[in-house]
């Protein structure tokens, strides 16, 4: 039986950094909504973060005056746009972005174990989430399974919820669920135990209520009280740099 470890991207993997702060990504919003809706507008015309794609994308139409059935019933389109954008651009997909303290060395240690398995739960679409990984090296870290062998996890492109548009963490408790289904799925064996690392209050609520166990980390914009508060038995971590102390948690040691 494998030990199934998720983690988000943006703020517990990497962060964003210098003027071009993950650059694409927003670039391909932006492209979106233009093309789909002939907007021009950005995506910090809302607060975003911890959302995921799909609610942003709903959320700035919303902002300004498009209504929610009206921008749900595009959704789709958008999504696809977005990839467009990011895939005939993916040579400036790691621009503004970095790899945060201590994940490298972590992911190391658990692609080197038969009993764990290691996948996304983010917001990103999957191939967004994807190309990141790409970029900053890491994506041979994480966990193939099925046939063909490929990567796994849940994303915003795996399922969206307009009604919880303020809201976000619900949506993101279905990703978490559909990572252990997915694993499920095409790696016999079962499962052992499920954890979810994040480093927002919608990750450790998603967390457990996708039925993982929550870590929070304090590598993004909230802090340790935040996190605990949000949901209270979630391990929460000011960071991913001591990997003895993260295997641990795992019950990995």
């Amino acid at each position: 039986m494998a030990t199934l470890v998720t983690f988000d991207v943006d703020g517990t993997l990497i962060h964003s950094v210098g003027p071009k702060s993950n650059y694409l990504h927003k670039a391909a919003f932006t492209a979106a909504f233009k093309e789909v809706f002939g907007l021009d507008t950005h995506i910090d015309v809302v607060k975003h973060h911890g959302s995921t794609d799909a609610l942003i994308l709903l959320k700035v139409l919303v902002h300004h005056g498009v209504p929610l059935e009206q921008a749900a019933a595009r959704l789709p389109e958008m999504q696809a746009a977005m990839v467009a954008h990011f895939e005939a651009n993916k040579q400036l997909a790691g621009e503004g972005l970095e790899l945060l303290p201590g994940v490298l060395p972590l992911l190391e240690a658990l692609a080197g174990r038969d009993d764990v398995a290691v996948g996304l739960v983010t917001g990103n679409l999957e191939p967004i989430g994807w190309a990141k990984m790409d970029a900053l090296g890491i994506r041979h870290l994480f966990s193939q399974i099925g046939q063909p062998p490929a990567n796994f996890g849940g994303f915003s492109t795996d399922y969206c919820n307009p009604a919880n548009v303020e809201e976000s963490w619900r949506d993101r408790a279905e990703f978490v669920r559909i990572a252990a289904q997915k694993l499920e799925a095409g790696r016999p064996g079962g499962i052992k135990a499920r954890f979810h690392v994040g480093d927002a209050p919608m990750d450790v609520q998603a967390a457990v209520g996708g039925g993982a166990q929550a870590i929070g980390v304090c590598t993004g914009i909230y802090t340790k009280q935040e996190l605990s508060e949000a949901a209270p038995a979630a391990v929460v971590l000011d960071d991913l740099t001591d990997t003895a102390a993260v295997l641990r948690v795992l019950g990995l040691s």
